[in-house]
């Protein structure tokens, strides 16, 4: 289904800001707006969003881009943003999103966690919406934040389900940098013993992933967590257009294994599923009203995981998530 006119209106409008804003925070707007548009948001819902997010927004005054600088040349480099905004929307344009994707994701995925999973995670909203400029954005904003993280490349026998609390018990108490989420994530990749410990198992699905990523949050209710669960909704959005999806797979597994000890790591508690969770149409509703950017995009990605595994998982979790969020609605 792809997104209404007025959500594409909003969109161009939200084109102006760039990507992140403050001290590298992602700009959320876009995003949200395809995930409202999706599950149903009227006109004045989406409006309400774009009004609450553009004060806090930034619009750079950014030089011209320079066609003769290479991509790779860009990255990480906040001065040379517009040129790499310009080369991935000149790539998309000429090639399509398929193809565009297929040719630019692989030197990217290395990084697939990097800044939190958003990056990834804005180039699959636009892939979701069949938006051009939308992916474009996320490939530039994924190529301006180009980090990876360090991680041993060694299988294991024991299935992924197996590997976090191993990790835990590992190491149970992770000495974090000041910073964000992405900061903390580097943190663990400094921890004496972490690059010898093997963290990849030698069978690993998509659906793997996705369970360990939604048993994970819902264990811990932590913050960082939720983005592994968002991540992987994006992961598997873009995973067709990937020439290798398994390189892809360990890159982001590698991630989600990090982003989990930087939590602490916390305890993944067992969860209650005997219990009846509110119906799709009234979880849906409910995040439509919904004033926080995170409720929304977890919502959605819940809805649409669910779709994808049919576990009743996610709908817990979203159910959980607007029951939580009932003080900050419309």
């Amino acid at each position: 289904m792809s997104i209404t006119r007025y959500c594409a209106e909003l969109l161009e409008a939200a084109s102006r800001y760039h990507v992140r804003y403050g001290d590298r925070l992602a700009n959320h707007l876009p995003m949200v707006l395809i995930a409202l548009d999706k599950m149903g948001a009227s006109h004045e819902q989406l409006q309400r969003a774009f009004d609450r997010s553009v004060p806090h927004l930034e619009r750079p005054q950014f030089l011209p881009p320079d066609p003769n600088i290479p991509i790779a040349k860009c990255r990480n480099r906040e001065e040379l943003f517009p040129t790499a905004l310009r080369y991935y929307e000149t790539q998309v344009k000429q090639h399509g999103i398929a193809e565009c994707l297929r040719r630019e994701l692989p030197p990217l995925l290395p990084a697939i966690a990097t800044a939190a999973f958003h990056p990834l995670i804005r180039t699959a909203y636009g892939v979701d919406a069949q938006h051009q400029e939308e992916v474009a954005a996320g490939l530039a904003y994924w190529n301006l934040e180009y980090h990876t993280l360090a991680s041993s490349e060694e299988r294991t026998s024991a299935h992924a389900s197996e590997i976090l609390p191993r990790l835990a018990a590992r190491f149970p108490l992770i000495s974090l940098a000041p910073g964000n989420i992405a900061d903390h994530m580097h943190s663990v990749t400094r921890q004496r013993g972490w690059l010898e410990t093997p963290i990849q198992p030698e069978q690993l699905g998509l659906e793997d992933i996705a369970r360990v990523a939604i048993d994970a949050y819902r264990g811990t209710q932590d913050f960082t967590m939720l983005h592994g669960v968002t991540g992987c909704h994006a992961l598997r959005l873009i995973l067709p257009y990937c020439p290798n999806s398994e390189t892809a797979m360990r890159h982001f597994w590698a991630g989600l294994s990090i982003a989990y000890l930087s939590t602490g790591p916390k305890d993944i508690k067992p969860t209650d599923s005997t219990r009846q969770s509110v119906a799709w149409k009234d979880i849906n509703r409910s995040a439509c009203r919904s004033r926080d950017d995170h409720v929304i995009k977890l919502v959605y990605s819940c809805w649409q995981e669910q779709n994808q595994y049919l576990s009743s998982e996610y709908r817990f979790v979203a159910s959980d998530t607007v029951s939580r969020g009932e003080n900050n609605l419309y």
